[in-house]
């Protein structure tokens, strides 16, 4: 199974907001669309990303950590493509 950025942006937004219906928001798609991404990033990862609880999904320590990398990814890879498009060579 592949993932895709979108699939793990889902997944930082979720883990940054704790609700389905919160990252459904700010993403602009529907919560039910929002959890098949996160059913793909578990898949994907074959690791515990989250715990029931009650109702909510509280992440595992796994999912935080996991989700600090790939975010800290994104960021140095928008760095660099905004990098004064890598100095205009």
């Amino acid at each position: 199974m592949e993932i895709d950025f979108r699939t793990i942006i889902v997944f930082i937004v979720f883990v940054e907001t704790g609700s389905l219906y919160s990252a459904s928001l700010i993403l602009g798609c529907s919560p039910s669309s929002v959890s098949i991404h996160l059913k793909r990033v578990r898949h994907y990862f074959h690791e515990p990303l989250f715990i029931r609880e009650g109702r909510s999904l509280e992440p595992t320590e796994y999912a935080i950590k996991l989700s600090q990398q790939l975010k800290s990814c994104f960021m140095s890879f928008d760095t660099i493509l905004t990098k004064d498009n890598i100095n205009k060579s």
